[in-house]
């Protein structure tokens, strides 16, 4: 492990003995959820014990509950205009397209995309200047391919090559920024700044030399002092810039601030960091945390969401933190799922109501083996040849079971869009 990585604490939940039922129609922002009317696995709660913090969990709860046990110690009941906000909320996030039909538009644009990335680090290291409208436009595609539907775009963030990593790190970030974004409800302008900002948040390692930015091995002390030089120098290289958004400098400078103030560079906590800053932060931890580098193997998606989760308040704003996770689900797009009939399937979306039952495309049978690609719902009650219900068994990255992600991409997924599903 490099030196400046954490070591983060296991979260524990608070046992309190001071519980009350309460019906879900009746649930409130800030109610502590401890216990469901049913097991949690069965349903698409990640943790065991959380405050409702948006509408859209009440909205989950109800569809999978009648009452829940909330700890009344650990309350704080926000009152808001349900109705409202819970409308305002629907309307926002709604998938205009579907997945297969969204992903052919997206290729083009993550591809671009990743041609831009390319571009601005190649010409930082050569001294040259930002393109700022190439980054611009490339962003705004990416947009509109997330405001149509996220998991597309985020379908294609699973494809990693630990030896590009800064340049693919750089879009990574910035398409699942702009995802978050879309999952707190900002507005399409403030999308295409974020997804600007979330490009450009770390161009200042064009300025850290190669031998200690791609180290195999552990950082000394004082080669951990040169990389946290980037945040500073990526202000630096973009202050220059007047037509980059101004949240852009901020969110280079700033994306490595803790909200305890036990980050860096400034060491500056909670609301003295901008708030996309604060959005780009959370999104950066998670993709390292998940990717192969040179010095390590990545974690799974639900390890690095629990790490996340353990340090909401802490290292990171709580809000988001919920927020990403609901985002990312358990499920996420682009992951290869091994079924319990035996097959493995490649997940495509899953159904805002029901994240435990994806749609996936098969790309092996229950032996292993190649078979012919066909996409399937399991929220329509998918049955196995004795007819027992077909669940996802296990998730892997990448590459598992001799599946590549680039593969499919290659060729577009054309079956896919063909066959529905």
């Amino acid at each position: 492990m490099a030196l400046g990585e954490h070591n983060y604490n296991t979260y524990e939940v608070n046992k309190s003995l001071v519980r009350e039922k309460v019906r879900v129609c009746d649930l409130l922002l800030g109610m502590y959820v401890v216990e469901l009317d049913r097991p949690w696995l069965e349903t698409p709660f990640l943790y065991q014990g959380f405050i409702i913090s948006s509408e859209e969990e009440i909205d989950q709860l109800t569809d999978f509950c009648d009452h829940v046990f909330i700890d009344v110690a650990q309350t704080e009941i926000k009152y808001k205009d349900k109705g409202r906000e819970r409308q305002h909320v629907k309307t926002r996030r709604i998938n205009k397209v579907s997945m297969e039909k969204a992903l052919p538009a997206a290729i083009a644009d993550y591809d671009h995309a990743k041609r831009t990335v390319d571009n601005v680090l190649s010409s930082l290291r050569l001294s040259h200047d930002i393109n700022t409208n190439e980054v611009k436009t490339a962003v705004k595609s990416c947009v509109k391919s997330v405001l149509k539907n996220p998991n597309a775009l985020m379908w294609l963030a699973q494809i990693k090559n630990k030896d590009d990593y800064t340049a693919e790190h750089s879009l990574r970030v910035s398409v699942m920024s702009v995802a978050l974004g879309r999952e707190l409800d900002l507005l399409e302008q403030e999308l295409e700044d974020l997804g600007v900002a979330g490009m450009l948040h770390d161009v200042g390692k064009v300025r850290i030399p190669d031998e200690i930015l791609n180290k195999e091995g552990s950082l000394t002390r004082d080669e951990y002092d040169v990389i946290k030089t980037h945040a500073t120098a990526g202000r630096s290289l973009l202050m220059s810039k007047s037509d980059v958004p101004p949240v852009t400098v901020d969110v280079a400078y700033c994306h490595h601030e803790h909200i305890n103030g036990k980050g860096y560079p400034r060491g500056v906590s909670g609301e003295k960091i901008p708030y996309f800053a604060k959005i780009v932060s959370v999104v950066d931890a998670f993709d390292a945390i998940t990717s192969d580098r040179v010095y390590s193997n990545g974690r799974s998606v639900l390890e690095a969401l629990r790490i996340l989760y353990d340090c909401r308040g802490q290292q990171f704003d709580e809000e988001i933190v919920r927020a990403f996770i609901r985002l990312v689900g358990i499920y996420p797009p682009g992951h290869i799922a091994e079924l319990t009939s035996g097959e493995v399937g490649i997940i495509l979306s899953c159904p805002p109501r029901n994240k435990l039952k994806p749609k996936l495309i098969i790309v092996r049978d229950k032996n292993k083996k190649t078979c012919a690609e066909r996409i399937i719902d399991l929220s329509t009650r998918q049955k196995d040849e004795t007819g027992n219900a077909i669940r996802v068994k296990e998730i892997f990255s990448d590459g598992a079971f001799g599946v590549q992600l680039q593969e499919y991409k290659d060729k577009g997924l054309k079956f896919g869009v063909a066959t529905g599903g």
